[in-house]
């Protein structure tokens, strides 16, 4: 994997949010944000996609590949990411950033401690994983998450946000659109993206009352899916 700009996702039980931070902070990641959301697993998988707990921990960070792999590195020897019940990392390739931002990742890449070789706890992209993201009105994420795992996602993350622009998507499509949203994030296998996010349009769509928009994106490496795919090939 080349080395470029990604946003690093990591999401873990509420109770071990000092922990990833103390992980972000050894790390000296330049650029972080954080916040909290729930967990929507089946209950067949919390053991295996770390939902022990509903309230989650989630970390956003900007930061190079290879840094991502240090990090990667460090949360499994700090809080055994790759175990189950820890919670789950995974990347997200970023096709352009301002010449501030680049500027702040190309220096931490020189100059913070990194990694190159890619370790057997995560999987790299040949895995092919995808984020699936789900915007719909506060309300109606249990229709979501029922649908996206009966489509087979193992599971995901919710997020309360605020719409903006609501009056303008109102004259636009013609139909209300309330403000306050939920986000559900599902990271799921490439070959299975449509049928969820079919799934998930037929159910919570826009011509729906939860007014949901759906899209995906790549993801280059993911921790803590991998015991669940294990499990699931052992059993096929």
């Amino acid at each position: 994997m080349s080395n470029r700009i990604c946003a690093l996702f990591s999401i873990v039980d509420y109770s071990k949010s000092e922990e990833l931070a103390h992980v972000f902070n050894s790390a000296k990641a330049p650029i972080s944000v954080s916040t909290h959301g729930f967990g929507c697993a089946d209950s067949s998988m919390f053991e295996y996609l770390g939902f022990g707990e509903n309230k989650k921990s989630i970390m956003i960070s900007i930061i190079s590949s290879e840094r991502a792999n240090y990090i990667f590195d460090l949360a499994e020897e700090k809080i055994n990411i790759s175990k189950p019940g820890k919670g789950i990392m995974f990347t997200v390739p970023l096709t352009s950033a301002t010449s501030f931002l680049s500027g702040i990742v190309k220096k931490d890449d020189e100059t913070q401690p990194k990694i190159t070789k890619e370790k057997d706890f995560y999987m790299s992209s040949e895995h092919q994983y995808e984020l699936v993201i789900t915007i719909i009105t506060r309300g109606y994420f249990q229709d979501v998450k029922t649908a996206a795992i009966s489509a087979g996602a193992r599971g995901g993350t919710l997020i309360h946000a605020l719409g903006m622009g609501a009056e303008e998507a109102q004259k636009f499509l013609g139909i209300a659109i309330q403000p306050e949203k939920e986000i559900i994030l599902n990271v799921v296998k490439r070959e299975d993206k449509n049928k969820v996010m079919n799934a998930i349009a037929e159910a919570s769509g826009i011509n729906t009352q939860g007014r949901g928009i759906i899209f995906s994106l790549p993801v280059d490496c993911v921790v803590g899916l991998n015991k669940a795919a294990q499990t699931e090939e052992n059993e096929e």
